[in-house]
């Protein structure tokens, strides 16, 4: 729990009793649904008062209760002395106990939790069911009279949860979703309200994509644009997935800037092949109707080529670290937004106006509306639906071809789809950045290295997630780097790394600070100066949990 939200709670214990108590359980109605095998060990987790952990016990469960506040546990004690044999202390994060129980209650918990902090949560309380058990959680949907920390007046932290994003969070890990309920505020305070997510601790892996594949199958393919679009929704689920919107109604925004930088990557190899490689049935040589963008596009690489390397993939791969760095000429920074904005205009036009006969998504002041079960599938599975779709992409192009030039065959699309710019020049700023480092040690290890004996590692493996970002790319030493490869370092060594992981972050920001802001910006939706680190940490322990725990990835811990 939060350090100023614990002292409020041990000094007004006898207010905050008194409130509590002046009501019944409102989660005791979900008991039922939540565990419906009676007699079963549930365990509550932050349960403040014992009010909860009371309504169990007269259900007929065999409930244990976990209080951080020792004050709330004593005051829980005198008023109901059957507790004593049933309350523990014990705190989120950092909670470990070697019985598995068949539920777990939550309620009111969450949102005391600092941000950086949720998934280690989760995964801890998914630490506390059987295979099969229940995690019942209780979250308010909002809370007026906040600071920009999300503090109330009293000082205690009220982190947003929306339950949409709670949901994802919670399926990422393995869990699986069964329902949903919302309440009014059982103190009666107007403008509040309660959502109630029930979710059981399931290793089965499978989602039903069934709409995606929909428009993959029955769609008229009269251009690539569509299979652009659910490519960059793959993508930046995989690795920019906070920069998009949450919104009440059941909506995710995507801004559609990223989607259009997204598809920029894509085009770009496609358009500066030395063949013809048509992207819709009139996108030929000599065309009238080439897809909106090829022109701008191509005078774009050539600028580029002139100015930067003859070699398209050379040419690219410092156009975007220029761009990164802000460093771009005034000719190519008038091209590259000419070709943005036409871009933007094929998206809007296109694909999110024509999938699915225009019922798939949605265009909302500079966003692209889709509804939450549909991000969460791209969220879950976007590392297969990605293959699926560039072989699609590149046996279109087959397709289009076969009338003006046989040759361009699936197998000479699939290259160009599979290009990123050149890796090595890219790891080359980080290699660079870390030779002005005094103290070099391994990220993994702490131990001394130099130039001679240090790697530049992925913490999240290149090979699942394509990620040259500077916050992505650590010192390491080789006999270490060695032993580590494409394995995923667990959530727990993550955080037992926490500050050597955030020291050489700090160390990137100062050195190259427009390239390390511009791409954590990217990736988190915005550089907030006031928590980036906890933000982009709770991202990366994100990912390697879902790596390991949805995806069966090699977990990875340094022993030393």
């Amino acid at each position: 729990m939060d350090y100023r939200t614990g002292k409020y709670y041990q000094e007004h214990v006898r207010e905050v009793f008194s409130q509590y108590e002046s009501i019944d359980s409102p989660v005791a109605k979900y008991f039922p649904i939540a565990f419906p095998k009676p007699g079963s060990r549930i365990l509550d987790v932050g349960c403040a008062t014992g009010r909860d952990l009371n309504a169990l016990l007269r259900s007929g469960y065999d409930a244990y209760g976990i209080e951080p506040v020792a004050e709330l546990r004593e005051m829980a004690i005198e008023q109901r002395a059957e507790l004593a044999s049933r309350l523990m202390q014990g705190a989120l994060p950092g909670l470990e106990s070697d019985v598995l129980y068949e539920g777990v209650l939550c309620s009111a918990v969450l949102m005391h939790i600092p941000q950086g902090q949720q998934l280690e949560v989760f995964l801890e309380l998914r630490g506390l069911l059987k295979l099969g058990g229940r995690l019942l959680l209780s979250v308010p949907d909002g809370r007026g009279n906040l600071d920009e920390e999300y503090r109330d007046p009293n000082g205690r932290l009220f982190i947003p949860t929306d339950p949409e994003r709670i949901r994802l969070i919670a399926e990422q890990i393995g869990f699986t979703f069964i329902s949903k309920s919302t309440d009014t505020d059982a103190l009666g305070r107007c403008g509040y309200s309660w959502s109630t997510l029930i979710f059981e601790k399931s290793s089965d892996a499978t989602r039903p994509l069934d709409r995606i594949e929909s428009v993959l199958r029955n769609d008229k393919k009269v251009a690539t644009y569509k299979l652009a679009l659910l490519r960059a929704f793959c993508d930046i689920a995989e690795r920019d997935e906070n920069a998009v919107t949450w919104f009440p109604d059941g909506y995710v925004g995507m801004p559609l800037e990223a989607v259009a930088e997204c598809w920029l990557a894509y085009y770009w190899p496609l358009i500066s092949a030395s063949e013809h490689i048509p992207q819709s049935n009139t996108d030929y040589p000599e065309s009238n109707r080439p897809i909106s963008f090829r022109s701008s596009l191509t005078e774009l690489d050539g600028l580029c080529r002139a100015y930067f390397d003859p070699n398209p993939d050379v040419a690219y791969t410092l156009f975007t670290l220029a761009w990164k760095k802000g460093t771009l000429t005034n000719d190519i920074a008038r091209q590259l937004s000419s070709t943005l904005t036409k871009i933007r205009i094929a998206l809007k036009d296109g694909p999110v106006k024509h999938a699915a006969q225009g019922e798939m998504f949605k265009y909302k002041e500079g966003s692209i509306m889709l509804d939450v079960d549909l991000w969460r599938e791209f969220c879950l599975s976007s590392h297969w639906i990605r293959d699926s779709l560039l072989l699609r992409w590149s046996e279109l192009c087959e397709k289009f071809s076969k009338k003006k030039d046989p040759s361009i065959q699936r197998g000479v699309t699939l290259p160009y789809l599979l290009k990123e710019g050149l890796h090595e020049r890219e790891q080359g700023i980080a290699r660079r950045m870390y030779e002005e480092h005094q103290n070099l040690t391994c990220v993994w290890s702490d131990k001394k290295i130099t130039l001679a004996t240090m790697d530049v590692d992925h913490a999240l493996p290149f090979s699942l997630w394509r990620n040259n970002d500077l916050w992505n790319l650590l010192p390491a030493a080789r006999k270490v780097n060695n032993e580590k490869r494409d394995k995923i370092p667990t959530p727990e060594f993550l955080r037992s790394r926490k500050d050597a992981i955030i020291d050489v972050w700090r160390f990137a920001n100062a050195v190259e600070p427009r390239v390390f802001q511009f791409e954590v910006g990217r990736t988190l939706g915005v550089f907030h100066e006031s928590r980036w680190e906890q933000e982009l940490f709770q991202y990366i322990s994100e990912r390697a949990a879902v790596a390991i725990y949805r995806r069966g990835e090699t977990a990875w811990d340094y022993s030393k």
